[in-house]
């Protein structure tokens, strides 16, 4: 044995992302095999549930042995409800075979036993089980569907009696305000990790009737200032990504199509889970050409003059991001209010605690002119409906929020887009052909 001394997981993993530097390479991927749900969560992005066009087992191995072949380590398998897809099982071994390590997104409703003992004979990097209330009662509020939490008990009971390891989450809605304490408790006495956040954005076809799930900005940090581990991990992160950030020309800053990736249940491949931009279709080409070619084009593209965000202090610790700003937009550079008000809430919270009482009077000033209805001059708002069928002749894909302000930032001082075009991802086209070419397609139609 060498003498180098051992490393913990959490070391190994940074030591690996940079050893890797700035180059692209797909350290770390998220796969939704299907849309398809057994709940209809009040906060759910998922337009349509039917599984209409999704991948065949077949298919989607495929594309996790390319994944793999091009360095993939770190696999997220998630929906939907993933368990959903009957063929589970024999995906989930393909992926281990590869020597991927694997998480697993679940709602817990369908764990039964054999899946129980699939995870036990070949135990998940990480199993992660959502919760949407502690009763059966707030499971119909928040899901649709009664009876539910009974089940999701029992199974997340079996889980720790087999000693796998799992993690209890909660999105912070403000159906679930009085609750989030009683699953922090519950998590607690069963000895596994909790955490939320407050992260709901729009609909993948532009609808933004989730939002309406969210719980107010107040609230959100208030559960920060009241769970003393998730205050520290705030500050400590803001201390080390947030206090030294410098202002940024560029629309990403976070890894999405540098070290990770997503694939939706159509076959797309994309930087992010949740941002329809630069996409390749994985059914007509394969994995490598579409992560060396169109889906790193996110990373080279320009944050718009209209992104007030680009500069903005406090960038790392914004769920805001071009993702989110796309949903609720309509265009990458958009700008959310509600998050920028917990940005600045929280902000204000840690300035405090570091003794800079200046500066958290500063920040909280701003979430207040926020929180009044404020918006910055020329920013692109939250649409007020939700995308329309096509533009029509002449108008540009973002609804007025053209990346080069060209379109309308001269006819009002923000832009509020009443009604947009639908999410386009450009593809690429296959094999050559001489009587064939590559047709758009509508993002996650």
């Amino acid at each position: 044995m060498s003498g180098e001394a051992t490393k913990t997981y959490s070391e190994f993993g940074t030591s690996l992302q940079r050893a890797a530097g700035g180059a692209r390479l797909p350290l770390s991927g998220s796969f939704e095999l299907t849309f398809r749900c057994n709940l209809r969560c009040i906060h759910c992005y998922i337009p349509d549930y039917s599984g209409a066009g999704e991948m065949t087992t077949a298919e989607v191995k495929r594309i996790l042995s390319e994944a793999a072949d091009e360095g993939c380590l770190w696999m997220l398998l998630t929906g939907g409800e993933v368990l959903s897809r009957g063929d589970f099982a024999e995906i989930y071994l393909h992926a281990r075979r590869l020597g991927m390590l694997l998480t697993v997104f679940t709602n817990g409703i369908l764990l039964d036993e054999r899946i129980l003992d699939l995870f036990t004979e070949y135990p998940p990097f990480g199993l992660e089980i959502t919760l949407y209330g502690m009763s059966d009662a707030t499971y119909l509020t928040t899901t649709g569907f009664p009876g539910r939490f009974g089940r999701v008990r029992g199974a997340v009971e079996r889980i720790v009696e087999r000693g796998l390891r799992l993690t209890l989450k909660a999105v912070a809605m403000e159906a679930l305000r009085s609750e989030i304490p009683a699953m922090q408790s519950w998590a607690e006495s069963l000895g596994v990790p909790f955490r939320f956040d407050s992260i709901i954005h729009g609909r993948l076809d532009g609808s933004l009737q989730p939002t309406g799930a969210r719980a107010v900005p107040r609230d959100v940090v208030a559960w920060d200032r009241t769970d003393p581990k998730r205050r520290a991990d705030w500050m400590t992160f803001y201390r080390k990504f947030v206090k030294p950030v410098r202002p940024s020309e560029l629309l990403v800053s976070c890894g999405a199509g540098l070290q990770s990736f997503h694939v939706d249940p159509k076959g797309t491949l994309l930087s992010c889970e949740a941002l329809p931009l630069d996409g390749y279709d994985l059914r007509r080409g394969s994995f490598r050409e579409g992560w060396y070619g169109i889906v790193g084009d996110v990373r080279r593209r320009r944050a718009s003059a209209a992104n007030v965000c680009a500069s903005c202090a406090l960038r790392p610790m914004c769920d805001r991001c071009p993702a989110s700003a796309t949903l609720e937009t309509g265009d990458p550079d958009g700008w959310i209010p509600y998050y920028c008000e917990i940005t600045h809430r929280r902000a204000a919270m840690f300035e405090s605690e570091m003794g800079d009482p200046v500066t958290a009077a500063r920040y909280l000033a701003h979430a207040e002119k926020v929180a009044s209805g404020w918006t910055p001059p020329g920013v692109t708002l939250p649409r007020a409906s939700a995308i329309a069928a096509r533009p029509s002749a002449g108008s540009c894909a973002t609804g007025g929020g053209c990346a080069s302000g060209g379109c309308s930032s001269g006819s009002r001082t923000s832009r509020e887009t009443t009604s947009v075009a639908p999410l386009q991802i450009a593809l690429p086209k296959p094999a050559p052909s001489s009587d064939e070419a590559a047709a758009p397609m509508e993002a996650r139609a």
